[in-house]
């Protein structure tokens, strides 16, 4: 089997650079939209307000969603994020219980990490991440969460800091993401990007993009 099925000719051809950053829902741990429209119903009707103010079924939820998961506050609370570390910990705490990682994420993870360097950048909180990974998180040189960063995907802030924390040049990088803000956020810190099909995105749409490596199964991963 071909690693790059969809693409003709990748720009980048196999990765010979130093740092892996890996993107984590829909990459790494399982995510769906349903879930994730659940739990933003749930979040929504904890704090006392209507969901379907915001959205009604899934299609709207999908156009209502912003990645920057910061918009979506702003937009439920009706002005500027600020952090508020309870419903966090409430958003987590329903999200989390109802996700947990690819089966073959601990045989990829060994393999790469003989390779490279592995860091992750998440919009989901460090807590979360770290709390699906368990001992796994010791393969990786630094793990950036949302609540380290000021801006979030598509914002190069957190790539350009797990390059600073890891000590690599932009050109001796890539993320791996699932999404058109993984693809933004990567261009725009300068490294190289690849992109899964069993994410959230729609993978016409990522194919579309121009990313530098695609993988349509896991195991392809294992060809880095």
């Amino acid at each position: 089997m071909q690693i790059f099925a969809i693409s003709t000719k990748p720009k980048g051809g196999l990765f010979m650079g130093k740092l892996i950053i890996f993107d984590f829902d829909g990459v790494l741990r399982e995510a769906s939209w349903v879930q994730m429209r659940n739990t933003y119903f749930a979040f929504i009707t904890f704090i006392g307000k209507d969901p379907n103010l915001f959205f009604t079924d899934l299609g709207s939820f999908k156009k209502w969603c912003n990645p920057d998961w910061h918009k979506n506050e702003e937009r439920i609370f009706g002005g500027e994020y600020s952090q508020n570390t309870t419903l966090n910990e409430f958003f987590h705490t329903h999200y989390d219980e109802h996700s947990q990682l690819f089966p073959w994420v601990p045989e990829i993870l060994e393999h790469l990490s003989k390779k490279y360097q592995l860091a992750i950048l998440s919009s989901s909180t460090r807590t979360s991440v770290k709390g699906s990974l368990g001992e796994l998180s010791d393969y990786f040189s630094c793990i950036i969460g949302a609540e380290e960063v000021n801006k979030l995907k598509p914002d190069p802030e957190g790539i350009l800091l797990a390059l600073k924390e890891t000590e690599t040049e932009t050109n001796d990088a890539i993320i791996i993401g699932d999404m058109n803000v993984d693809f933004l956020a990567g261009k725009k810190a300068g490294i190289k990007v690849g992109l899964v099909k069993w994410g959230l995105g729609e993978w016409g749409e990522l194919c579309s993009l121009g990313a530098d490596l695609l993988f349509e199964e896991p195991k392809e991963l294992l060809k880095l």
